[in-house]
């Protein structure tokens, strides 16, 4: 994204349109720090701009990965989804991507409102992949890695930035507690927030195994529910 400065009157309408807080005034006219720049496309989308300066000009590779993660309107070649390009392990009574037995983790580099760097992404996989983490093939941060069982992330990416992506992978459930003791460390070490969502199968007596670790860890949480009803047939019944 880019702004035409000869159109430019510094009118400074589009400064509360970038979600990131990257655009600013420089000797009287609206710039974007393209460094910091996810590509979201927030500010061209909001037409505040009265004179129509911005310009969304179509990134090379590897800059235009940040726009396939931050735009909510690309969708990624991967999942052929938008936005972060992941079915989400919420909707898992239709897709039985977890099953029992095991704990599903979706942990999400950005939110709210930081943004992250791949470099940052890397360390949280890769810390994950010390584990035994088995990643989700169809999810796009999987298809970026140069070797899962490692989860190194290719290295022309490292320092790109997008608003968000999510990291989904499973572990044993009995690894639950390992892996995020892990990403407590993990937390200390990268330049951007990070949120965690967890699913594992209910017991048939309604016992959710992942409330009870969570309890135990001390970790706060709050119960978030999808119900997915008439969107499809479940694929998931029993240990299955």
């Amino acid at each position: 994204m880019k702004i035409d400065e000869n159109l430019c009157i510094a009118c400074e309408a589009c400064l509360p349109c970038c979600p990131l807080a990257v655009i600013s005034m420089k000797n009287d006219i609206a710039v974007i720090d393209r460094d910091e720049c996810v590509e979201c496309g927030a500010c061209f989308r909001s037409q505040v701009c009265p004179v129509d300066a911005f310009i969304d000009e179509e990134s090379a590779y590897p800059r235009s990965i940040r726009a396939n993660f931050s735009n909510p309107l690309l969708s990624k070649p991967v999942t052929g989804l938008a936005g972060r390009g992941t079915e989400e392990m919420k909707t898992n009574d239709v897709t039985g991507r977890f099953k029992k037995g095991r704990v599903g983790l979706g942990i999400e580099p950005g939110r709210p409102g930081t943004g992250a760097r791949f470099r940052d992404v890397e360390k949280i996989t890769k810390a994950m992949a010390k584990l035994g983490a088995h990643f989700e093939p169809q999810n796009p941060i999987s298809s970026l890695m140069t070797d899962v069982k490692t989860g190194e992330l290719r290295k022309e990416i490292l320092n790109e930035k997008v608003m968000s992506c999510v990291i989904e992978c499973d572990f044993p459930a009995e690894q639950m507690t390992v892996a995020l003791k892990a990403l407590e460390e993990v937390a200390k070490q990268v330049d951007c927030a990070f949120s965690i969502a967890c699913i594992g199968k209910a017991e048939s007596d309604g016992f959710v195994p992942v409330e009870k670790m969570l309890k135990d860890l001390k970790v706060p949480y709050y119960i978030n529910s999808k119900n997915n009803v008439g969107l499809g047939r479940p694929l998931a019944e029993g240990d299955r």
